[in-house]
């Protein structure tokens, strides 16, 4: 699976944050990190100097320090004139010294041994016996020890100390060589800021390009698309984003696709139901002016056609101007406490015309005080849609069911036909505007938008709804809606 485009972005981000720290933390802590630890001994050696040697406890003080601070401490009793041996000094013979290392103390005592078992090479005894000579009565001395073959500097402290006989204290640390780790840390971040700042750039001109590229073929398959071209394909083998992207394109496709064909089936639909009745009116209209106007019966009996297919175009009116509230939510939902049962009852009566000129079966099973929360007027369409939908699809026996029943969590109301069923394939649409199931209706009336309308009222009320169907058995349309509650009731 390739790796998002923002992974990747995060992984440069991330690479740019690390070299930035590190020359952040090098610049400003590297050189006060090397002088601190240069302060730290040269404090401890003030400290150790301004003891005072008569009380044998400040010796102990010089063996626990050297513990401690992991250094060596060296006392040096000199009593005598510091010779020089051509042109170097060198311990004289009337010298003695105590060592004082983090393992423990080391006792010196024995004349003219120091220069040999001290261990110093003839340099650092040079540099330390000068320093001496040249620090007078008091104070103190510090300096640094380099070699080019050494990652670390040897910090060496001398000081003369508060004691009877003159003796000097030596204090040697070792801290991690300035100048070496400098140069060595600056060439590694110049060598590492190059090759991120090539990688940088060679990676923004692939990335770029592997980018650019499915962009620009979306966008020429997406002005396709706005011209009319539901054929074109979106894919895409680049980052998952624009992989997720192309999936969107082909699914709006797939929408508009659909949208379009629902489209003109809702203006064939519309046009041939708004031409029946513009048909029938005006030809009952001709012939009540040329033939029935003087005979009562005729006319009256051509006049209700006219009415009654004047109805029908208002009903059609109504149903597009109630969907385009419901789309727009200007309709408000007037929600209170109504008995469902008597609902139902009501508009099964309303059908009664058709029950008595038709042969229509409408049959109500509903229970008592059904009482649920809901907008009486609403439930009323939804429950007249319904009827009339299972009247124009039930079977030859021309029977519908209206059912009303408790259920958990409400009231629920089913209203089944008898006719062929919805294909499984088809069930998910039905509650689609412009839509209108594959089999023989009765009676083709209305535009497609009732179930629709349904589903837009039922959403806004929260309930629950379906749709179950078997192909030679018939269709049921349900929905439940909440019970009112006590103090309501």
């Amino acid at each position: 699976m390739p790796l998002s485009l923002k992974t990747w972005l995060y992984f440069a981000a991330m690479a740019a944050i690390a070299l930035l720290i590190l020359w952040l933390f090098w610049f400003f802590f590297s050189s006060k990190f090397y002088e601190r630890q240069r302060e730290r001994l040269i404090g401890i050696g003030d400290e150790l100097i301004s003891l005072d040697y008569a009380n044998p406890q400040s010796f102990r003080q010089l063996e626990q320090t050297a513990k401690t601070q992991n250094m060596n401490i060296y006392v040096f009793r000199i009593t005598s004139d510091i010779p020089m041996s051509g042109d170097k000094y060198v311990f004289p013979e009337k010298c003695s010294a105590e060592y004082y290392t983090p393992v423990g103390q080391i006792q010196r005592n024995e004349n003219n041994s120091v220069q040999q078992t001290l261990g110093w090479t003839d340099e650092r005894i040079d540099a330390y016996l000068r320093n001496i000579t040249q620090l007078g009565d008091e104070g103190a001395f510090d300096y640094i020890e380099s070699s080019a073959d050494s990652d670390v500097d040897i910090i060496i402290y001398g000081g003369k100390m508060n004691y009877g006989v003159p003796s000097y204290l030596c204090l040697i640390s070792t801290i991690s060589k300035s100048n070496f780790a400098t140069s060595f840390m600056r060439n590694m971040l110049i060598v590492a800021s190059v090759v991120i700042l090539g990688s940088s750039i060679i990676f923004a001109f692939i990335f770029s390009d592997r980018i650019s590229r499915p962009i620009n073929k979306l966008t020429q398959k997406a002005n396709r698309l706005a011209s009319g071209d539901y054929d074109v394909n979106f894919e895409s083998n680049s980052f998952a984003e624009i992989k997720e992207l192309a999936a969107s394109f082909n699914f709006a496709k797939d929408e508009m696709r659909r949208t379009e064909q629902m489209r003109r089936d809702f203006i064939a639909n519309v046009s041939h139901d708004l031409r029946t009745p513009l048909t029938m009116i005006k030809a009952y209209a001709e012939m009540v002016r040329d033939l029935s106007g003087n005979n009562p019966e005729k006319r009256t009996k051509h006049c209700q056609i006219i009415i009654d297919e004047s109805n029908r175009l208002s009903n059609l009116v109504g149903d597009i101007q109630n969907l385009s509230k419901l789309q727009s939510g200007t309709d408000a939902f007037v929600v209170k406490p109504f008995d469902l049962s008597e609902l139902c009852l009501t508009v099964i009566q309303r059908f009664g015309i058709m029950q008595e000129a038709q042969g229509y079966k409408l049959v109500g099973d509903c229970v008592k005080n059904a009482l649920c929360l809901g907008d009486y007027a609403k439930i009323e369409q939804v429950l007249y849609n319904l009827i009339g939908n299972a009247i124009n699809y039930t079977g030859e026996d021309k029977s519908v069911s209206i059912k009303c029943f408790a259920v958990e969590g409400g009231y629920k109301v089913e209203i089944s036909d008898t006719g062929k069923g919805i294909d499984p394939s088809e069930i998910d649409f039905v509650w689609e505007r412009y839509y209108r199931a594959n089999q023989k209706k009765r009676n083709v009336v209305g535009s497609g938008l009732g179930l629709n309308i349904v589903k837009k009222i039922l959403e806004g009320h929260s309930a629950k709804f379906g749709v179950d169907s078997t192909p030679g058995e018939g269709t049921t349309f349900w929905f439940i809606l909440p019970p009112a509650p006590p103090e309501e009731e």
